[in-house]
């Protein structure tokens, strides 16, 4: 597993559980701090995935939210707090740890998804699954939308599930959770989520089995209400 922008370490800890190997990025000092602490066991890096190799650049941070550390600031509230270098996903995979094979990666870089995803080393590696942050209010200011992002990923053989939240309120509060659509479906604006792209043929065995599972949920619940009348 590749996680980039790996924050607190949410995402991978269950991935190393299994006895994954995992490769962090996290350019924040304080986030980073925590995922060194957490988690001796997996790999990982201080610089920030950009477009270009071995660039110093300027690190974002807001005292609402530990979770948008970004290289682009995107609210009132972010303030330059430290210098960061840049690398770019093919270096990083091909040349730093020689990487024979990703399985998952998984992006979360506060607007810069697309420019992460661009640098990927898509000739040699398909990784079987991708999870990838959406949100316009900090991606057009870059140059692209949650839709140049889907295509992005179709375009290299993936089916595209859409995990779409309710607009932000706060940054940092709590959120609310809308739904799953399968891509192409309209994403509005305003809205923020993660997009799931996988393996058409894992997507369709992934189906199945949720209808199984609603199915054996429905008797479950028949078979439960008969109980109670008996």
């Amino acid at each position: 597993m590749i996680d980039v922008g790996a924050h607190w370490g949410g995402c991978l800890a269950p991935f190393l559980a299994r006895g994954w190997s995992v490769y962090a990025i996290e350019p924040d000092p304080s986030n980073r701090a925590k995922l060194v602490a957490n988690f001796p066991r997996a790999i990982i890096d201080s610089r920030a995935v950009s477009e270009s190799d071995g660039e110093t650049v300027t690190l974002f941070t807001s005292d609402i939210s530990t979770g948008i550390s970004t290289l682009s600031p995107f609210h009132s509230t972010h303030m330059p707090s430290t210098e960061v270098r840049t690398v770019r996903l093919d270096t990083f995979i091909e040349t730093d740890h020689r990487i024979r094979g990703v399985d998952f990666l998984k992006t979360d870089v506060e607007g810069y998804d697309l420019l992460a995803l661009r640098t990927f080393p898509w000739a040699t590696h398909h990784p079987k699954a991708i999870v990838c942050e959406f949100e316009d209010n900090k991606t057009k200011r870059l140059g692209y939308d949650s839709n140049d992002m889907a295509r992005f990923l179709e375009q290299r053989g993936y089916a595209v599930v859409v995990s779409e939240w309710y607009p932000i309120v706060q940054y940092g509060g709590q959120h609310t959770w809308r739904r799953f659509a399968h891509y192409p479906t309209d994403i509005p604006t305003n809205s923020w989520g993660n997009l799931i792209a996988i393996d058409p043929r894992l997507l369709k065995q992934l189906n199945r089995a949720c209808d199984v599972a609603i199915r054996r949920d429905r008797c479950r619940r028949r078979a439960e209400r008969l109980l109670r009348l008996a």
